[in-house]
């Protein structure tokens, strides 16, 4: 291949090359476009409200991301309608999520498990619920489950307490008329329908001490406090820092959810959370995923990418070692190079003692006068060409010294052919004719002085 032919290749890779790459950046930072499906809980609900805020400023942020809140009957319809396809997001209980097509992507705040009984009561502990009514979480909730664990924690029977599933709006009915002596639920801190129900009736909260217990048998329950005052100031509900348990409320997604999407809402999370907390304060707890402590399901790569923006690249956290590295390879470079040079020179004065030796044999064929003479500088010609290959096996001579080499040796060995050729046809004297002494015959120096006296 010609050298041009090489530049043209060369220039034609490198136009291709930054084409890709300018489509490449193009398509990076163009606008994307997506239409999701996010799913909360019921409407007017904690995790409802967190979608609604999530939805608006994502949307604002990114005009081309159209996202529909659906409301649904919590954390396990939501797994479920993810697991299937119909949602692309969701809002799910740590307690409910399982693994199955499912990648995690923020920590959004926390639910607590929270008791309340009216002031008056004796119900002091959670092994005092026996033989009283409860309000309890529907039987289809991940709240009802989470109840029995409590129960069965403080070793309450189930035949023993008179729980009855209720909605929300119809349990805060009940104990508000007398209907139940307690009520149970799995709320954010603060909840807005907790705290009106207690600025109606004088309520008090019971405390459960056993988290760190429960966080070994089920580790997304976690020991917990509200602190003193979370629902009213004066007199303080609860009257100090009440021990609890809290579970994970997380923002999910499903697998094959494109990263850049992901990404870009967890960035708006993050950094827009200001905005959202205008909407539910509940968004001011957004939080990252705990990795050194591991998490229960896998982040999504999407939202991985976000969170190591900042961690340093490969490079960076190599920089040291790779400087030294480098400073290695061209002391150890700088002597290779060196003894190649060395290397070369040595065989370059090989070839040129190829190349002397092989001119001189060329003069002597020239000078031969009888072919045995010829012969043996062919057999010296022959020796010469053997050494010749065996250095060169040896990588005592390169192959550009051999090819000089050769152009060199068959232009002797032609000579010495053609010079044979000659006197094997009498095209020169074979020998000069000897003067033989009283025979009166001249030699060829004395003809010739003849001939230019006589001239």
């Amino acid at each position: 291949m010609s050298r041009s032919s090489r530049i043209r290749i060369g220039v034609a890779l490198a136009i291709v090359s930054a084409v890709v790459m300018m489509v490449g950046y193009i398509a990076w930072t163009a606008p994307f476009t997506a239409s999701l499906r996010l799913g909360a809980d019921r409407l007017n609900s904690e995790p409802y409200e967190m979608a609604t805020a999530i939805a608006h400023v994502v949307q604002r942020t990114h005009p081309g991301v159209r996202i529909t809140v659906v409301e649904t009957a919590g954390s396990n319809e939501n797994i479920k309608l993810l697991s299937e396809g119909k949602l692309d997001l969701a809002l799910s209980r740590a307690d409910v999520v399982s693994q199955e097509n499912v990648s995690l992507v923020a920590v959004l705040y926390q639910d607590m498990f929270q008791l309340l009984v009216e002031s008056s009561s004796d119900i002091r502990t959670i092994r005092d619920l026996e033989g009283r009514r409860v309000a309890i979480p529907p039987i289809n909730s991940g709240q009802y489950r989470a109840f029995w664990f409590l129960a069965n924690q403080y070793g309450v029977a189930p035949e023993r307490v008179n729980a009855i599933p209720m909605p929300g709006p119809m349990a805060m009915a009940a104990i508000r008329q007398g209907d139940v002596e307690a009520v149970f639920r799995v709320r954010g801190p603060r909840n807005f329908r907790l705290r009106m129900l207690i600025n109606q009736k004088r309520l008090r909260m019971i405390p459960i001490d056993q988290g760190a217990a429960m966080h070994l048998r089920q580790p997304a329950f976690r020991p917990a406090v509200i602190p003193k005052g979370t629902y009213r100031g004066d007199p303080p509900v609860p009257e100090r820092d009440l021990r609890t348990v809290a579970v994970d409320r997380l923002l999910i997604a499903r697998n094959g959810l494109r990263n850049t999407i992901v990404r870009a809402i967890t960035r708006v999370l993050f950094e827009q959370r200001r905005d959202m907390a205008l909407r539910t304060p509940l968004a001011a707890l957004i939080r990252q995923p705990s990795l050194e402590e591991g998490t229960a399901l896998p982040v999504h790569a999407g939202a991985a990418a976000y969170f190591d923006r900042e961690k340093p690249s490969f490079l960076e956290e190599k920089a040291e070692f790779l400087a030294l590295l480098l400073s290695f390879c061209v002391v150890v470079g700088s002597l290779v190079l060196g003894f190649n040079r060395r290397l070369n020179e040595r065989r370059k004065g090989r070839i040129d003692d190829y190349t002397a030796e092989l001119l001189e044999l060329e003069k002597l064929a020239q000078t031969a006068k009888t072919i045995p003479e010829l012969n043996a500088h062919k057999a010296t010609l022959t020796g010469i060409l053997a050494s010749a290959v065996a250095d060169m096996r040896e990588s005592r001579i390169n192959a550009e010294g051999l090819q000089l080499f050769s152009f060199v040796w068959e232009s002797v060995n032609y000579t010495i052919n053609d010079h044979e050729e000659q006197l094997r046809f009498g095209t020169v004297p074979l020998a000069p004719p000897r003067a033989v002494p009283g025979k009166g015959q001249p030699t060829r120096r004395k003809r010739n002085h003849d001939t230019r006296a006589k001239k």
